[in-house]
């Protein structure tokens, strides 16, 4: 099996994990699998990969969880799980993905760049590096000032409104 992806979930509240999980699971084909690392134990999305014919393997190392997942050629999409997603507002703060904050607040995108995150311009980027990084980490690789985060943080919550 070829891992595809490593998507670290670690401080992510639920559903976060799940669907970022269920979304790196859509483009694997057959013989391919991502590593998923959390520090839950990811009981929720267990039977959904059950029902959707996908193998997992669960491993504890330390104090975080390592869920391997692959496709042997029959998995299905896992469906189910976007209900959940909208109908709990996504909290707006340090840990929050990127690229879900755009998904669910595409007036995010503007406000992001604005504040100088200007690879989101391009689409490719918003598509892949956008659904691997927290505002967080965002903040570190722009070298944005800690008052500036704070303001931006501020404004994206606004969106919600």
């Amino acid at each position: 099996m070829e891992i595809k992806a490593v998507v670290d979930l670690r401080g992510l509240n639920p559903p976060e994990p799940a669907v970022r999980i269920v979304e790196a699971l859509k483009d694997l084909d057959k013989g391919e699998g991502i590593e998923a690392i959390g520090d839950r134990p990811f009981k929720g999305i267990l039977p959904k990969l059950e029902e959707a014919e996908y193998k997992y393997e669960l491993k504890k190392v330390g104090d975080a969880y390592i869920l391997r997942i692959w496709n042997e050629g029959n998995a299905r999409e896992i469906s189910g799980l976007g209900d959940v997603e909208c109908a709990k507002e996504i909290e707006i703060n340090e840990n929050t993905n990127v690229g879900m904050l755009i998904e669910r607040y595409p007036g995010a995108l503007e406000v992001l760049i604005e504040y100088g995150f200007t690879p989101l311009k391009d689409e490719t980027l918003r598509k892949t590096l956008a659904r691997t990084i927290t505002l967080k980490e965002a903040k570190k690789l722009g070298n944005l000032p800690d008052e500036k985060f704070r303001e931006l943080l501020e404004k994206l919550k606004k969106l919600k409104r």
